[in-house]
C-alpha cells in the first residue's frame, strides 16, 4: 500500500528524515512515535505531498506519488488533524461531505454518505445532519473530522495526532470508536501520536523514531518483550512500575470534570463544550460521588428535564482508590467500560481511571516484572 524507499528530507544542514526505508501492507494499522523533532509527522506529511522528499521516492498503490498531481493524491487520501478544522460556516453533512462536493458527487448522494457514517459513530442523522460545528463538544467536533476523512471511501488515512487535545475519557471513546471502524472498513491507517499507551492499544505495527531514523518497527507485544536498546526500553517506560503491587490510587487521573446536580442542562452542556468533554461526573456540594451524565444525554432530553440531577445516570460503575490497578482494569476491559470514576472510603469522588491509566499494568504482566526481574 505504501513504500517509503531511501527517503531523506532535509531543512538546510538538518535532516529530518534520514534514509527511510518502510513498507505499510494494506489494512495495516501503523503507528509512527518517537520524542518531538524525530521525524515522524515529516514522514506523515511526505504521503500526501504536504512535504516533499529532498530524495528517495515515496509509493501509495504502486504509483511514485511524486508522478501523481498533488490535488488528486489528496483527495484519495483521508486526512486527520488534532485541530479538527472543520468549516464554521458549514452544517455537519456538508463538512462531511466536502470531499465527495470536489470529486463530483450530488448533494443527495453525499447527505446519505453522512448519515451512514454519523450513525456508524451513534450520533443521530437527523439531530446532527444540520447542525453547526460550534454546537458540538470537542469529542463530536473530532469524530466529524474523523468521517469528513472517511467519506469518499478513501483506502488511506494518514492522522497526525488526531485526539491528542481531547480530555482522556473522550480520547479513549474515540480511540475504541476508530479502531472498530479501522477494524469493519478495512482502511490503512499511517497514525501519528506522542502517545505510547494509545500506539500500544491501537496499532499493529509501532515504529519508534529518533532523530530521524527507525529505531524498532514491530508489533506492540514484540515491543514490550523484546525492546531495541535502551532508548527504546526508556521511550516504552518499562521502569515506570515498581515491583510492588500498585492500588488505583496510583495510576488514575485527578480533577475530573464534573458538576452539581442542580446545574441547568444548557449550564451542563456548555460545561462539557468548554472542557471538551462527553461526560461530566455528578457529585453533591460535600463531594459525593452520585453518577454521571453524558453530552448525548444531555441533547436528548434538555426539552423534558431541567437539572443535570434529574437525569444523572446513578448506576455509573465507580471503584475505591485502594483497590488493586489490576482490579480497575479487569472491570474496564471485562464490562467494556471507557473510565471508572474512583471514590475513597465516605464515597467521595478523587479521581478517574481510563483504559490507557491500565496499559502499565498489562506492560508489566507481559515484562514479568513481578517477580523484580528488569
Amino acid at each position: 500500500m505504501v513504500k517509503f524507499s531511501h527517503v531523506t528530507r532535509k531543512y538546510g544542514n538538518t535532516v529530518a528524515v534520514k534514509d527511510l526505508n518502510l513498507k505499510i501492507a494494506g489494512n495495516e494499522f501503523v503507528v509512527l512515535i518517537g520524542p518531538s523533532g524525530c521525524g515522524k509527522t515529516t514522514t506523515l506529511k511526505m504521503v500526501n505531498r504536504l512535504i516533499n522528499p529532498t530524495s528517495g521516492t515515496i509509493e501509495v498503490m504502486g504509483k511514485n506519488i511524486q508522478d501523481l498531481n498533488p490535488v488528486t493524491l489528496r483527495r484519495e487520501i483521508g486526512y486527520v488533524i488534532q485541530q479538527v478544522g472543520l468549516f464554521p460556516n458549514m452544517t455537519i453533512a456538508e463538512n462531511i461531505g466536502v470531499v465527495p462536493h470536489l470529486l463530483g458527487w450530488d448533494k443527495n448522494k453525499s447527505r446519505k454518505r453522512a448519515a451512514a457514517l454519523l450513525t456508524m459513530v451513534g450520533m443521530d442523522p437527523e439531530t446532527y445532519m444540520d447542525r453547526y460545528p460550534t454546537e458540538l463538544s470537542g469529542g463530536q467536533q473530532q469524530r466529524i473530522g474523523v468521517l469528513r476523512a472517511l467519506a469518499a471511501d478513501p483506502p488511506l488515512i494518514l492522522m497526525d495526532e488526531p485526539f491528542g487535545a481531547l480530555d482522556p475519557i473522550t480520547r479513549e471513546t474515540l480511540q475504541d470508536e476508530f479502531k472498530r471502524l479501522q477494524t469493519e472498513l478495512h482502511k490503512t491507517i499511517i497514525f501519528v501520536t506522542h502517545d505510547i499507551d494509545e500506539a500500544l492499544k491501537l496499532a499493529d505495527r509501532i515504529v519508534i523514531m529518533r532523530a530521524g531514523e527507525v529505531v524498532q518497527d514491530a508489533t506492540p507485544e514484540e515491543l514490550l518483550r523484546h525492546p531495541a536498546d535502551d532508548f527504546v526500553a526508556a521511550f516504552l517506560g518499562k521502569d515506570r512500575l515498581s515491583n510492588q503491587e500498585l492500588q488505583v490510587a496510583q495510576v488514575m487521573l485527578e480533577n475530573p470534570v464534573k458538576a452539581y446536580p442542580e446545574m441547568g442542562m444548557a449550564e451542563g452542556l456548555a460545561l462539557m463544550k468548554r472542557k471538551k468533554v462527553d461526560t461530566v461526573l455528578i457529585t453533591d456540594h460535600g463531594g459525593r460521588f452520585l453518577g454521571s451524565v453524558s453530552v448525548d444525554e444531555v441533547n436528548a432530553k434538555h426539552r423534558s428535564f431541567n437539572t443535570l440531577g434529574e437525569i444523572v445516570d446513578q448506576d455509573t460503575p465507580a471503584i475505591e482508590k485502594t483497590a488493586a490497578a489490576k482490579d480497575a482494569f479487569n472491570r474496564i476491559n471485562e464490562e467494556k467500560l471507557p473510565y471508572l470514576p474512583v471514590i475513597d472510603e465516605k464515597g467521595l469522588l478523587v479521581g478517574i481511571v481510563t483504559r490507557n491509566n491500565m496499559v502499565n499494568a498489562l506492560a508489566s504482566v507481559v515484562w514479568g516484572d513481578h517477580n523484580g526481574s528488569s
